[in-house]
């Protein structure tokens, strides 16, 4: 099709002199435990998640998450298909350090592979589809009762494959609603790390 009937829209350029901003960050969605469980779900379909190879350095995993401002990164191939997850407490202090001692190498040698959680094909997740008419209080109650700081939503394709949608982050969900975050629960549960995605 021709784009010639198409009209050129107007345009000018930026002032030397004036300056341009960045734009703020849209306020969110006022958050309480009766709102949809869905305004509390981190949503991968629009804000694409922070991925790693597994292949990849521990320094490398560490600048991505300090760069992009998270916690945690998941850990796909060139497929994009979830191999699983790595977190600062995987990649940080003590942890590296035995699993280098483990491995017989040094900590410098260590990749993403070595120290991330694998995803077990058994893990557990919420499915998109069970979220309608949820909200956010049975989110919390269903991590609480999961013992787990996160669990990812996932909805089916055509071939019955899983696709990753988001994730629940407990810690996230708490401050919003303006609760003092639970770190003893969700520490206990994070020496076992994400257990949503496996140990």
């Amino acid at each position: 099709m021709s784009d010639y009937h198409y009209k050129p829209l107007p345009w000018t350029r930026l002032k030397r002199g004036v300056p341009c901003y960045l734009p703020k960050p849209a306020a969110r969605t006022p958050l309480d435990a009766s709102s949809p469980a869905i305004n509390a779900m981190t949503d991968f379909r629009q804000l694409a998640p922070v991925s790693i190879s597994r292949d990849a350095s521990l320094d490398e995993a560490n600048r991505v998450m300090t760069l992009c401002k998270v916690h945690y990164l998941l850990v796909s191939d060139e497929q994009r298909q979830l191999l699983g997850v790595v977190t600062e407490a995987g990649t940080r202090g003590h942890r590296p350090l035995a699993a280098a001692h483990a491995m017989g190498i040094r900590p410098g040698e260590l990749v993403v592979g070595d120290v991330m959680i694998n995803k077990h094909d058994d893990a557990e997740v919420m499915h998109l589809k069970d979220l309608a008419g949820a909200k956010v209080g049975n989110v919390v109650a269903t991590l609480k009762a999961l013992g787990t700081p996160n669990c990812l939503v996932v909805e089916h394709d055509e071939s019955d494959n899983h696709l990753l949608c988001g994730i629940f982050l407990l810690s996230q969900i708490e401050q919003r609603l303006g609760r003092e975050p639970q770190t003893d629960q969700v520490a206990h549960t994070f020496s076992q790390v994400v257990s949503s995605l496996g140990r």
